[in-house]
């Protein structure tokens, strides 16, 4: 199955990992239940405060759709303030059955 593979790492501001924790609750729930979701989770580094939202898409469109949502905007709008860099990578990926 060919998907898109998006890596959003955050690093977030001095003291504000809880904050964006807090307010990632409705975005991955939300996110979740989105047409052409196929997977969302947020995981934290061992070594750091980084943070790295994994999501999978069946669809460009699906991705496009996605960030255009209430509660993506929403996540954006509220957790700017606690973000000190995001660097974005989407890979269009293709399982392999090994």
């Amino acid at each position: 199955m060919d998907y898109l593979l998006v890596l959003a790492k955050v690093e977030p501001k001095q003291g504000c990992q809880d904050s964006i924790l807090e307010v990632s609750g409705e975005l991955i729930s939300e996110s979740l239940l989105e047409e052409g979701n196929i997977d969302y989770q947020l995981l934290k580094s061992i070594n750091d405060d980084t943070l790295t939202f994994v999501e999978k898409w069946k669809s460009p469109d699906a991705l496009k759709r996605h960030m255009a949502s209430p509660h993506f905007l929403n996540f954006t709008e509220e957790s700017d303030e606690f973000i000190e860099k995001m660097t974005v990578q989407v890979i269009g990926a293709e399982e392999l059955s090994l």
